[in-house]
């Protein structure tokens, strides 16, 4: 439960470029004399910005970029990591998107309490760079009863996602590849096809941030390797494709009526609870909310390639 105090504390703090937005800020921060604070100590002392912490006490480079940004307001960018990465992706570029339900009880076979149980996928198939129509090269599979549809579901991603060696793009990787390293232990029928779609998985995340095993792979040294490609002042030091995704284009979540993971989590769960026009409504809305986040890694893979 959020503390009913939280904007009474917070009210002390900027909203843009908040002391609390500096990356890594829990490894604290050090004066030219080789003290050490902690950002606790450095709220204790009335620095409340990005802008109050001297350039010279920020050893991260990271944080280096992003007190930059706060004074200068002008975005960063590494040109030549985000080309590099870019040409590493294969084409036909397969957008991705899970949606998941983490039940207290196991409900299905298999399943361990809270296990991440999957109902639904959205799919964006790029046959070249930027070839792309928001409707018609969009796949997607929605389980519309709380029926055990696991199988229909790795039957209609198989289907989908060709064995043609193309990239299956994803934002933030580690979720979607452990679900599916979890219905190839499901469904072993399927475990050469799903196992394929794994190793094809590329993080749209290692793109916009970094991430230090790619970019030492593709030839950069080590603290390059650790800098984030991009950084803008508005990501307020997250990467959350929410926060990527204004930056990079008009799309928005507001005003849908399924706008985030968890409002897509209480859909799903109350189906039951819906009426038949409802629950038409609800698997419309699920489907719109599903397809905006994987056409959300179409435009910001569309953006990226223009920097």
């Amino acid at each position: 439960r959020e503390c009913m105090f939280k904007d009474l504390c917070f009210d002390a703090f900027p909203k843009k470029n908040s002391l609390l937005m500096y990356l890594d800020k829990h490894h604290g921060f050090k004066n030219p004399h080789g003290d050490k604070y902690s950002y606790f100590d450095l709220i204790e002392e009335g620095f409340t910005s990005m802008e109050d912490v001297p350039h010279d006490w920020l050893s991260r480079r990271n944080n280096q970029i992003q007190r930059d940004c706060a004074i200068t307001h002008k975005e960063y960018y590494d040109h030549s990591k985000i080309r590099a990465a870019i040409e590493t992706i294969q084409y036909p570029i397969y957008h991705l998107d899970f949606e998941s339900f983490p039940c207290p009880f196991p409900r299905f076979k298999g399943e361990r309490p809270y296990m991440q149980s999957l109902f639904q996928f959205s799919l964006h198939i790029e046959r070249s760079p930027g070839v792309c129509d928001k409707e018609e090269d969009h796949y997607e599979f929605l389980s519309k009863n709380h029926e055990d549809n696991r199988l229909e579901l790795v039957q209609k991603l198989c289907e989908y996602i060709k064995k043609d060696g193309g990239s299956v793009l994803v934002y933030n990787e580690a979720f979607e590849k452990t679900r599916i390293k979890e219905l190839a232990l499901f469904y072993p029928e399927y475990a050469d096809r799903l196992h394929d779609i794994n190793s094809r998985l590329f993080d749209l995340l290692h793109v916009v941030k970094t991430n230090s095993k790619l970019f030492t792979a593709l030839g950069f040294d080590e603290e390059r390797s650790k800098t984030v490609n991009y950084y803008h002042e508005d990501l307020a030091g997250s990467f959350s494709i929410k926060k990527v995704l204004p930056i990079f284009s008009n799309l928005t979540y507001k005003g849908m009526v399924v706008g985030n993971g968890m409002e897509a989590v209480y859909a799903y769960a109350g189906y039951k609870d819906f009426g038949e026009k409802e629950l038409l409504e609800k698997f419309d809305a699920l489907v719109k909310y599903c397809q905006q986040d994987t056409w959300a890694m179409v435009e910001i893979l569309a953006e990226l390639r223009k920097i």
